[in-house]
């Protein structure tokens, strides 16, 4: 609780205790009030809630085999089933005169309410716990038997419970009674409050508040003065104690639309952690379902649903809910993974995941890179499409680009445009490779041998031509807001086109520094200083040879 709502919630715990003390310092205020019935079906009606919450916290222990709220569920149980016996032995309604078991009854009850508060907030994960559990139904049977007798003993008007009240005798009883009782209820309060700040819970609040008025309502049975406002006030104590669980548990049911949860803020760490390591296979269970029908188109979400909502106590509704909301994800899912292919295949792999891992990466600009640049194109296109069919044409690009494409791709290269007959393709971007270079001269040298073995089977085709050259580019999203492609530019990369327009069909012609960054591993015929188009300087270029 950050501290304004925390101070707020103490002020209202201190109001009933300032009542009280207003009550007993002005005794004229402190009115008797002598309702038989009204307190018969007041009491009854109380109880009845508190016995329901009871129940509730029980399964829910019972389900998650949690000894906590088993403890916690005993509190309930225990301070219910003693109101109940108080309510039934009200004087004039089924026993004719008032006996001692309808003044303690709430105080015992109480009692043992405090015992099992405070055992419920102490450490109880792995062999206690679980010592607890196993030994639940005799807690519940020596509840049972201890409820079941005082009932007899007390409606039946049998001693001990029959005598008269006699203040000595209570105060006797209320004297060690009241003090631990009040002191174990503040004592599992305080605990549970450490509880809520790891772990903050609307029930754990409930419960607290629970306790604390349990405490104020112990005191109040104390100074109170029978049948007098004081005395109705600690009836009024219980209720409230009671309704604020129950209320609690109202709300969280009204938001999660079931009861399988209600009670698992209060729940140990080790279920928590149970609890959390079931929804993650449930949500596990639902993705592979999803990924089979992805996958093959037989994966069923119904049953996956129906098991789901089974499991953790859904309605039909939110059951019929969740499977359509699976179905929606999958054809979601369906639909990305669709887009997915279709971008890469209109990027290059590299491009595609760099834009899918990072967006940002998408931005108009670039920088500054070492690259090298592969440019090829078909020797005599031209001429070829004037004579050929366009379905020919077409078949024929397909072909080359089909065996070109994965070269490049193998080697670690980046196709950035098709136009027309020709190729660009970067090595060392996006992705850096210190042997880019090397990387684009065996790509090349691959291609050459792929589309030779295609032009053999079809000699009146034109074959590639490529140059290869190696220097720094500006790399990076070029075009406007509307359209855009990754691309690189630079003087590098007009000589690499320059070096494939002076090369024969069939050759790989490289400039000098890709010839160094290979480290002169690749035999090469040297071609002298050349003139090339667009550039003062001559550039020394290389002829890749042929590999026997």
């Amino acid at each position: 609780m950050v501290p304004v709502r925390a101070l707020v919630w103490v002020f209202h715990m201190a109001l009933p205790l300032l009542g009280l003390w207003l009550l007993v310092a002005r005794p004229q205020a402190d009115v008797h009030w002598h309702d038989p019935l009204g307190h018969f079906y007041l009491i009854v009606a109380v109880a009845l809630v508190n016995l329901v919450i009871g129940v509730m916290v029980s399964a829910a222990a019972h389900r998650r085999h949690d000894a906590r709220l088993f403890l916690v569920s005993l509190a309930f149980v225990a301070s219910a089933g003693f109101f109940v016996l108080h309510g039934l032995a009200t004087p004039q309604v089924l026993v004719e005169h008032p006996n001692l078991g309808f003044e303690l009854a709430q105080p015992v009850g109480l009692a043992f309410a405090a015992v099992f508060a405070v055992a419920s907030s102490l450490p109880l994960d792995g062999r206690r716990g679980a010592a607890i559990l196993r030994a639940r139904h005799i807690f519940w049977g020596e509840l049972a038997v201890i409820l079941a007798l005082w009932g007899v003993v007390s409606l039946l008007d049998m001693p001990p419970l029959s005598d008269q009240p006699d203040p000595a005798v209570e105060d006797a009883w209320l004297v060690w009674l009241a003090p631990v009782s009040v002191a174990l209820l503040l004592v599992a309060a305080v605990r549970y409050f450490l509880l809520y700040r790891r772990q903050p819970s609307a029930m754990l609040i409930s419960v607290i508040t629970a306790f604390v008025l349990l405490a104020e309502a112990m005191v109040t049975v104390v100074l109170a003065d029978k049948w007098a406002l004081s005395w109705w006030q600690w009836h009024v104590l219980l209720a409230l104690a009671f309704g604020f669980v129950g209320y609690s548990a109202f709300v969280q049911y009204r938001r999660e639309g079931s009861s399988a949860g209600l009670f698992d803020g209060l729940a140990l760490d080790q279920t928590i952690r149970a609890v959390r390591a079931e929804y993650s296979a449930a949500l596990e269970e639902l993705v592979s379902a999803l990924a089979e029908r992805e996958r093959d188109g037989t994966g069923d979400i119904g049953p996956v649903a129906a098991g789901l909502g089974e499991r953790f106590g859904l309605t039909e509704r939110q059951t019929a809910v969740l499977e359509r909301a699976a179905q929606a994800l999958s054809a979601e899912r369906e639909v990305s993974r669709r887009l997915g292919t279709l971008f890469r295949h209109y990027l290059s792999p590299d491009v595609a995941a760099a834009l899918i891992a990072d967006p940002d990466q998408a931005a108009l600009g670039g920088s500054v890179v070492e690259v090298t640049a592969l440019f090829a194109d078909l020797r005599g296109f031209t001429t070829f499409s004037e004579a050929a069919e366009p379905a020919e044409i077409v078949a024929m690009l397909n072909r080359y680009h089909g065996v070109a494409v994965p070269c490049i791709l193998d080697n670690g290269g980046t196709v950035v445009q098709f136009v027309g007959d020709a190729l660009l393709a970067l090595f060392n971007a996006p992705a850096r490779q210190p042997d880019h270079a090397l990387r684009a001269v065996r790509a090349a040298t691959q291609m050459r041998h792929a589309v030779d073995e295609i032009a053999a089977g079809h000699p009146d085709w034109p074959r590639f031509r490529i140059g290869v050259n190696t220097g720094p580019a500006l790399v990076g999203n070029i075009g406007s807001d509307q359209l855009r492609g990754f691309n690189a530019m630079g003087d590098a990369v007009n000589v690499a086109a320059r070096l494939q327009t002076m090369a024969d069909p069939g050759q790989i012609v490289i400039g000098e520094s890709t010839w160094r960054s290979t480290h002169t591993q690749v035999p090469v015929e040297p071609l002298g200083d050349l003139t090339v188009k667009g550039r003062t300087g001559l550039v020394r270029a290389y002829a890749v040879q042929v590999q026997q």
